[in-house]
């Protein structure tokens, strides 16, 4: 029965068929990577346009604007990557765009310079906060928000302890003056 069912003459081609589409869909992504690859590599995506571009291209496309000084064009195309659901390339992004902030901040000299290089500081220590959440494990992150830090150190909080305590709070008993709990 089961070799009268093969020589039919559209159970092969069915097979065939069922076969050939998935290993044709595989074939031309993989053409179509190969070529993204090849248009990365020959430095060909500043005249195209980003429709359409993977997320790879982006990111190429975003760092090659970063290196040519473009921080505008750069960071959009980093947002737009991050942006992107599923790409596996969101984090790097993620971290491009806080580098590039802490870089320009860091170049025009700091907030002692140059007061107006605080908001691109904050900007940098939100984006590697944002990717710590996601990635606690990211040392590079950890590493340049060190640096973030440095440049413009966190406040503390006055309720994160010591000094005086808040107005109308009770005393123990313990601080009052002139009264013991019959310690030595």
């Amino acid at each position: 029965m089961a070799v009268k069912l093969l020589l039919n003459p559209w159970v092969p081609g069915t097979l065939l068929l069922a076969l050939g589409i998935p290993a044709g869909d595989a074939w031309l992504r993989q053409q179509e990577a190969a070529s993204w690859n090849q248009r990365i590599a020959q430095h060909q995506l500043q005249g195209m346009p980003e429709q359409g571009m993977p997320p790879e291209a982006l990111l190429a496309k975003a760092t090659a604007l970063d290196e040519k000084g473009d921080v505008e064009g750069a960071l959009n195309l980093y947002k737009r990557v991050e942006e992107q659901t599923g790409s596996q390339y969101g984090a790097v992004a993620a971290y491009n765009a806080a580098t590039l902030y802490l870089r320009r901040a860091v170049q025009a000299g700091g907030p002692a310079a140059d007061p107006q290089t605080i908001p691109l500081v904050e900007l940098a220590k939100e984006g590697y906060r944002n990717l710590l959440r996601q990635y606690p494990q990211d040392w590079d992150a950890r590493y340049n928000l060190d640096r973030a830090l440095r440049v413009i150190p966190e406040e503390e909080d006055e309720d994160s302890g010591g000094g005086n305590p808040p107005i109308g709070a009770e005393r123990a008993p313990t601080t009052m003056r002139g009264f013991t709990l019959g310690l030595p």
